[in-house]
């Protein structure tokens, strides 16, 4: 019996050791496979490790209830050179992929307070350049490059009072106007068409404020295609437009006065 059980414990040991050689070797081995093989390459961590919280400067304190903060506080004389505090690198090279390098995603059901997936604050103090937020895009392939893109959808169905806005942007405070809410400018590059309406609904361009011209256009053109009108009343009824050589003055369909533009100089 004791012979039988000293078997059975060389036979365990010398299976344990044999795992424990396979074992190794397969790590050796995976540790040598080339990134050829399709698997995915393990995490190479540098640096130092990071807690919740980490400070570099004394930066103003901000009220915030977060659960990872990282502060900085510079007093930088650097030419060209930019200072970040978080800093994320991505490339993305497969044919057929969707990457997103940052992604936030909230889920609220309050009744007071305010609800924000990502917040920006600048604080400008100095006459240099700054903005809230920035975006650079870089086309260097065909279809569709953006610099900021906006996807809504709304299924309330209730019957308060709702606005779903694409984009809001409002004057908070101040005693100094500001000069644009929306402006479209050229750098090295041009655009064809400053604002692009391709959608259909009431309203075109709603200019529902109180300005003393509602659209300035300088020295530029007013275009219609022909048979367009312009309305001179708020119910659309009297009309003005061009159409198949005549210009029409119109009371609903009616057309009740008209000049002729192939005839001849007279005054009107």
């Amino acid at each position: 019996m004791r012979h039988i059980a000293l078997s059975a414990r060389r036979r365990l040991l010398r299976d344990g050791l044999a795992g424990l050689v396979g074992l190794v070797l397969g790590r050796g081995a995976a540790a040598q496979e080339p990134a050829s093989s399709g698997r995915t390459p393990e995490l190479e961590n540098l640096g130092h490790p990071l807690t919740t919280h980490a400070r570099k400067g004394q930066p103003p304190i901000q009220p915030l209830d977060t659960m990872l903060l990282y502060e900085r506080s510079d007093d930088s004389q650097v030419q060209a050179g930019t200072h970040e505090v978080l800093s994320l690198i991505h490339e993305e090279k497969g044919p057929n992929s969707f990457p997103w390098t940052i992604y936030a995603s909230l889920d609220t059901h309050h009744d007071a307070g305010d609800a924000c997936v990502l917040c920006s604050r600048l604080h400008k103090h100095g006459p240099g350049w700054s903005t809230g937020l920035h975006s650079e895009v870089f086309n260097h392939g065909r279809a569709v490059a953006l610099g900021a893109n906006i996807e809504m959808s709304s299924d309330y169905a209730g019957a308060e009072p709702t606005q779903v806005i694409g984009l809001n942007i409002q004057a908070v405070g101040g005693p100094t106007p500001m000069q644009y809410g929306i402006q479209i400018h050229e750098g090295q590059g041009r655009f064809e068409k400053g604002i692009g309406l391709n959608g259909s609904g009431q309203v075109g361009l709603d200019i529902a404020g109180r300005y003393e011209a509602g659209i300035d256009t300088h020295g530029n053109d007013i275009r219609l295609a022909e048979g367009a009108c312009v309305v001179l009343d708020g119910e659309g009824r009297i009309r003005l437009r061009y159409r198949e050589g005549r210009i029409e003055f119109l009371n609903g369909d009616r057309c009740f006065a008209h000049l002729d533009v192939d005839a001849e100089d007279h005054a009107v």
